[in-house]
């Protein structure tokens, strides 16, 4: 684990184990993992939800 990712997960020290670890995971996944960034990118519902 990074230190970029251990700072972030300083962060949360009142969440529980499973939260923090979950957290560690996708900070720690894809193209991005271990530097500490994280890209959420929008989703178009307009089709499940539309007319």
């Amino acid at each position: 684990m990074t230190d970029a990712v251990r700072r972030i997960l300083s962060w949360y020290k009142s969440d529980n184990p499973g939260t923090l670890a979950n957290l560690a995971r996708i900070l720690n996944s894809g193209t991005l993992g271990g530097t500490g960034k994280l890209v959420i990118l929008p989703v178009d519902q307009g089709f499940e939800h539309g007319p």
